[in-house]
């Protein structure tokens, strides 16, 4: 099993000492089995893997336009038939919650400080979404409500698309709060990773977003010099932040190639980000996931509860 691994969420530099960490969830091996946690695996990782040096049809565009297709895929697959179609070739991942309970083709799920559950109480394709709601934490508790899975690291060049749906219910209206939304993490054999992960920072007590590279160890700690993990952190605009009680369709796109990574963030089938990342790892594999290890805390009281619903993952590489 992969670990499961942390992003520190943007705009959160200055703060960490205020935020509810999960740090020993990030150990090789899984998350720990603790009280108040529900962490689940299966084998079944729902692994698509082919060859990944040609153009995947129906895995949506590996081009600039990849947001537009992402949502073009979702409204023709929710008019015209399941969601999860896998493409002729190339690494894929899907799941739209309506084939079975969770974990579903999930390897990894965690809750702790936190729940996970399937509802039909509002979905992009029916029947189902999965609702993530946080618990109200006081300082120093440990937070880990995520769904993650290893996938094969593709050949390079190419470009890896993490796609779903996102319906924010309740956020901290605090300036700055923050949650981990999703994240595609690399890791090489030496125990280092890279992730790339978008979450919500509050602006104006709207639900904007921020793309951020962070860099550490697999299991969360300092380097080994003591240094902590790097933060680098890319926001979009906050005048176009998440619609409150409304679904929106969110692709990330890594273009990756020997000399370089460039991110792409496409919100409502807009590209609102397109910025160079930089890799610090050669990874020998690689892992998604939807959820958080991370929610803004305070020295105060109780963290605020966050609650959001999750429709239509889907991961491809090419």
């Amino acid at each position: 099993m992969h670990p499961s691994l942390r992003i520190i969420a943007p705009g959160l530099a200055a703060v960490l000492a205020g935020a509810c960490f999960d740090f020993d969830a990030t150990m090789a091996g899984g998350p720990r089995v603790d009280a108040g946690s529900s962490d689940q695996t299966t084998a079944d990782a729902g692994v698509d893997s082919g060859p990944v040096d040609a153009t995947a049809e129906g895995s949506g565009d590996a081009g600039p336009d990849a947001g537009d297709a992402g949502a073009d895929h979702d409204a023709a697959s929710a008019a015209d038939g399941p969601f999860c179609v896998p493409p002729e070739s190339g690494i894929f991942f899907c799941d739209d919650f309506d084939e079975g309970g969770l974990p579903g083709k999930w390897q990894t799920w965690a809750e702790m400080g936190g729940t996970l559950v399937e509802t039909d109480a509002s979905s992009v394709s029916p029947p189902n979404s999965v609702d993530e709601t946080t618990m109200a934490l006081t300082n120093g508790q440990v937070v880990n409500v995520a769904l993650r899975t290893p996938l094969p690291v593709p050949k390079v060049p190419a470009t890896l698309t993490f796609a779903f749906s996102v319906q924010p219910l309740r956020i901290d209206t605090t300036a700055n709060a923050a949650i981990v939304l999703g994240a595609v993490d690399f890791l090489d054999g030496a125990g280092y990773r890279y992730s790339v992960g978008l979450a919500i920072n509050v602006v104006s007590g709207l639900p904007a977003l921020d793309l951020g590279e962070q860099s550490g160890l697999a299991s969360g700690g300092n380097f080994p010099d003591g240094a902590p993990p790097t933060y680098v952190s890319h926001p979009l605009p906050p005048t176009m932040p998440l619609a409150m009680n409304a679904w929106t369709d969110i692709v990330v796109e890594l273009d990756w190639t020997a000399s370089s990574l460039e991110g792409k963030v496409t919100v409502g089938g807009s590209q609102e980000l397109d910025v160079p990342l930089t890799m610090t790892v050669v990874p020998t594999s690689l892992q998604i996931g939807i959820g958080t290890s991370f929610v803004t805390e305070y020295e105060a009281g109780l963290s605020p509860v966050w609650e959001l619903r999750y429709d239509n993952v889907l991961f491809t590489a090419n």
